[in-house]
């Protein structure tokens, strides 16, 4: 997670740079770009990452994705000029295909290691791992690119891949159960096996649960406007690299403390994590509509790490409510179409936040106009949920 954070930051500002270099596209919508393919290949390839996890030792499974990894991070050495953007998103595409299958195996072994009542907790410690490795990693990718060039970070990236494959081989994990229905391409390529488990959800009375992050989709826009207003407002006071790994750093800050603390305060039922999910949205609206009016690098961070502690809860609290419910040989294709949906959603709002920001060249419009979008996803949400159970449902 550290590695990935350090790339991200080195990527966000050769791609500053290139678009300098480069008067056919705006910056906006490369940054659009390049959100929407952080998170494309995560949708293209989840209705088979997702049934794979189910049936492949998902230890095998998370070691191989690293490996892979590790040598396509290396190749983005080779992108030095605005000619070389096909293959800079080109790599980013396939290395993101790779941690879809990491992804689906990691989060479908959680729930196998801990007790279903301690779920919640696991995911929230999870949450608090990767906003950790955010802060750290953005904070200490943004020195190392201002300092040393975007490849050493490239290379750090790569020797991360590999101590995280290292320390996966030892780890100890339950055997699979075996499901009725083989691998078989032709129910991975008509969705029969993702539509099994969306049978499986709708039976459970969850797929509200499974589809919330779907309604999270303007966070897809607000992460383009990080990188926009580190590039473009702040960049020119403090400079791109410190001032995007500024932004990112405390958006790791407030996706730890966010779930830690809605565990503390509200609990683990049923009812309290959609109370979680419903507050997620509320603040993360408000926050991030301010942040849209911030001119100091501090204040616009502080926006950032409020509105993300809302963030946060809804992707813990959502993931928890599910996870709690479903049965171990879906989880696999559950994680999947959980992903699916989100990818897709964020995609497409990072794509439009770009071409919206670059037809108006405004990041208060830009930011209250997704803050309206989230605040609609909240009411309709809210009604639409109101069947996960009364409260004190567990």
């Amino acid at each position: 997670m550290a590695g990935d954070w350090l790339h991200r930051m080195a990527l966000l500002v050769l791609i500053g740079e290139l678009a300098g270099s480069s008067a056919q596209l705006g910056v906006g919508l490369l940054y659009g770009f390049e959100m929407a393919l952080h998170l494309m290949p995560l949708a293209l390839f989840s209705p088979f990452a997702g049934p794979v996890a189910d049936r492949v030792p998902r230890r095998m499974l998370m070691v191989c994705a690293d490996l892979a990894r590790a040598v396509l991070v290396l190749l983005f050495l080779l992108v030095d000029d605005a000619a070389d953007l096909p293959l800079l998103y080109t790599l980013l595409f396939v290395q993101m295909g790779c941690s879809i299958f990491f992804d689906s195996a990691r989060s479908a072994a959680v729930p196998s290691l801990v007790a279903r009542e301690d779920i919640h907790g696991a995911l929230a410690l999870s949450a608090a791992t990767w906003s950790t490795m955010l802060a750290a990693g953005a904070a200490l990718g943004g020195v190392l690119t201002a300092t040393y060039g975007t490849g050493v970070v490239f290379i750090a990236d790569a020797a991360t891949y590999l101590i995280s494959a290292s320390l996966l081989i030892g780890l100890a994990l339950p055997p699979l159960k075996k499901t009725p229905e083989p691998l078989r391409w032709k129910d991975i390529l008509t969705f029969a096996d993702m539509r099994r488990g969306l049978e499986h959800v709708r039976e459970l009375g969850m797929l509200p649960a499974v589809l919330t992050k779907a309604f999270w989709w303007p966070a897809g826009g607000y992460l383009v406007l990080l990188s926009v207003a580190g590039q473009l407002r702040f960049g020119p006071l403090i400079g791109a690299a410190v001032a995007t790994s500024t932004l990112y750093a405390m958006r790791g800050l407030g996706t730890g403390l966010g779930p830690v603390l809605a565990r503390r305060f509200f609990g683990s039922t049923d009812h309290a994590l959609r109370l979680q999910i419903g507050l997620g949205f509320l603040v993360a609206a408000i926050f991030y509509a301010l942040f849209g009016f911030q001119h100091h690098v501090w204040f616009a961070g502080g926006c950032v790490l409020i509105a993300h502690m809302g963030g946060s809860t809804i992707w813990v609290a959502s993931t928890a409510l599910w996870q709690k419910h479903v049965h171990d040989e879906f989880r696999g294709r559950i994680y999947a179409l959980d992903f699916l949906c989100m990818t897709l959603s964020f995609s497409v709002a990072g794509v439009l936040t770009g071409v919206l920001y670059d037809a108006t060249g405004s990041l208060e419009l830009t930011a209250g106009v997704l803050s309206i979008g989230l605040l609609i996803n909240l009411g309709v949400w809210w009604r639409w949920s109101a069947a996960l159970g009364p409260p004190g449902a567990d």
